[in-house]
């Protein structure tokens, strides 16, 4: 397996092939999330119909494109490209976690170079840009502040160019910022979860672990998640169901389980009610190329 080197520490589009007027450059954000893996759990392979970036927080990636092996380690960005075919290997040994975002190249694909001479990784410096910018992108998708459309298309612009020129050093990180009270919950949810399957607390072990009513913690949600703590809690478990039927080869029992569910069966109805198509469908259209609009509990995912 290729090995991923500090002399790919920073890696750019040969310097006899700069980029042109990237004013022109216009994106769509197709489906984005943050995820966490199973140790040893596999993805694919599936042929990608559009962009991917993959950036890596915890954990090794043993990832394949187009027959070219990768060794991914953590705070590496990965760029997959229309018409690829890739597989993924996570780590045998311990969890993986990593976000993405699938996007479309709308106009002004000739401001770019060929994409034969893309990079398709890139070992994030300290204090580099992607990440904050990754984050900035997944509070505009959750939140929808006014303007977040084009607020959204220039930070994805500025990433994917960063990305290709290699300029992608800055001094500043971003912090992402969440009503404590959501916090609170979510971290604990969040360390409740990971000591094994996703059994859904009541809203009142919420209220209890926030210090506040469930009244009050239930109008928190509201107005910051646009639901009530359950609701978010389990739309999170399906979210998190589509997620590992879209990109890992678990079976859909062992996800059912995972995600809190008593067995295949239930889980598949419930997911068809949700999303319109069973899980076995979701899957097969996944691994086709077709894209996937999660529910928008962005910041949750990493659940």
């Amino acid at each position: 397996m290729a090995t991923v080197g500090s002399n790919l520490s920073v890696v750019s589009i040969p310097s006899d092939m700069p980029l042109g007027d990237i004013s022109s450059l216009r994106l769509r954000i197709n489906s984005s999330g943050l995820v966490n893996y199973p140790a040893g759990t596999t993805f694919g392979p599936r042929l990608l119909a559009d962009y991917e970036f993959v950036w890596v927080i915890q954990g090794h990636i043993d990832w394949e494109v187009d027959g070219k092996p990768w060794a991914v380690i953590p705070d590496t960005v990965i760029l997959g490209r229309p018409g690829q075919r890739d597989f993924f290997r996570w780590d045998p040994e311990r969890r993986t976690r990593h976000g993405f975002i699938h996007f479309s190249i709308l106009a002004g694909n000739d401001a770019l170079p060929a994409q034969e001479f893309w990079p398709q990784v890139c070992v994030l410096p300290e204090g580099d840009i992607l990440r904050p910018l990754f984050g900035h992108l997944g509070y505009l998708l959750t939140h929808r502040p006014d303007g977040y459309e084009e607020l959204a298309q220039g930070a994805l612009r500025q990433a994917l160019t960063t990305f290709l020129s290699g300029a992608v050093a800055t001094s500043e990180r971003a912090t992402p910022v969440e009503h404590p009270l959501v916090q609170a919950v979510f971290a604990w949810v969040h360390e409740l979860w990971g000591e094994g399957t996703m059994d859904p607390p009541t809203l009142a072990d919420c209220a209890r672990v926030a210090g506040v009513t469930r009244a009050h913690l239930a109008r928190v949600f509201k107005a910051e998640v646009g639901m009530g703590p359950i609701e978010a809690l389990r739309t999170l478990r399906l979210d998190r169901a589509a997620m590992l039927l879209s990109r890992t080869n678990l079976p859909i029992q062992d996800i059912a389980a995972q995600t809190g569910f008593p067995n295949a069966f239930h889980f598949s109805k419930v997911f068809r009610a949700v999303y319109g198509r069973s899980p076995r469908d979701m899957r097969k259209a996944m691994l086709a190329g077709e894209t996937f609009a999660y529910s928008g509990l962005n910041r949750t995912r990493q659940l």
